[in-house]
């Protein structure tokens, strides 16, 4: 039983995980930035979504389609007024600067909503089952579906759009997709919206399976960073691979050491990456010609 309900577990958290890595991914991959702000869109998607269904008594698939269009334009928007400017020739000040706006988005919600954990209304149901010994609830399907059905359809839209090739160009040859008419400019928007969104995502699945946590979002975001390490910082189903395997190890080492070990293990793999294959495992090595 405590084998099934770890394994079940794992699959939950990593399927977060992997959301939340996505949007670390998308904007990497348009921009060379890496936004220290998604738990941040993630908080904010997460309270929306809380103030849509519980003040305005909203159902379930209109607040979700309200909360992800809010929290997508805002971060394109973000992007717009404060990073578009530096981002291009400074990415690493603009990945410091996603730090301030971090904080910035979180002392807002910090003000609006307080600090402490928020009961979201039940909005999808409290049934519950057993399989193979794991109690498995309908927030968690839900949770794991979304992710399931937004990294699938961005790996579509990647893959087999006109939008999806001119992204796939700005990240690997950013200099000739310019030359090919491709505006990296309009690249780096869209993926800042496609950020926010899949932050928004990850933030309602969050809510429904725990409440609306500042500090167990603030978790998830920061638990992130690994996976996507692990999986590779331009490769979209590495951060679902990385956050699985994340998961994995989180759950199975608090089951057997104790929660006190998930940090110290988790961290550790991560600088084990950095030092032995720092492209992760799917990302790519990029070659430089003299």
């Amino acid at each position: 039983m405590v084998f099934a309900q770890a394994v079940w577990g794992s699959i939950v958290t990593g399927a977060l995980y992997g959301l939340v890595g996505v949007g670390f991914v998308l904007l990497f991959r348009a921009s060379k930035v890496l936004s220290f702000c998604q738990g941040a869109f993630m908080l904010l998607g997460a309270f929306i979504f809380y103030d849509l269904v519980k003040r305005h008594e909203l159902p379930f698939t209109v607040a979700t389609l309200i909360t992800v269009s809010v929290v997508a334009v805002l971060s394109a928007l973000v992007y717009l007024a404060c990073f578009a400017r530096i981002a291009a020739r400074e990415p690493f000040a603009t990945s410091v600067a996603t730090i301030g706006l971090a904080g910035v988005l979180q002392a807002i919600v910090a003000v609006r909503y307080g600090t402490s954990p928020l009961a979201l209304p039940d909005v999808v149901g409290t049934t519950s089952f057993k399989v193979a010994g794991a109690t498995i609830t309908v927030a968690d399907l839900v949770s794991v579906a979304m992710t399931l059905i937004v990294v699938s359809v961005l790996l579509l839209v990647l893959a087999k759009t006109q939008l999806g090739l001119q992204m796939n160009a700005v990240a690997d040859n950013p200099g000739l997709s310019v030359h090919l008419g491709v505006s990296a400019a309009r690249i780096a928007t869209i993926a800042w919206g496609l950020a926010g969104l899949t932050a928004a995502f990850a933030g309602i699945a969050f809510a429904l399976r725990a409440s609306v946590d500042p500090v167990g979002v603030a978790n998830i975001g920061f638990f992130a960073f690994p996976a996507i390490i692990l999986g590779g910082l331009d490769s979209v189903p590495g951060a679902l691979v990385g956050g699985l395997v994340l998961g994995t190890l989180q759950n199975f080492v608090a089951a057997a050491f104790g929660a006190e070990w998930v940090d110290l293990i988790a961290f550790s793999m991560m600088l084990a990456f950095l030092m032995v294959r720092p492209t992760g495992l799917f990302g790519k090595a990029e070659v430089v010609r003299l």
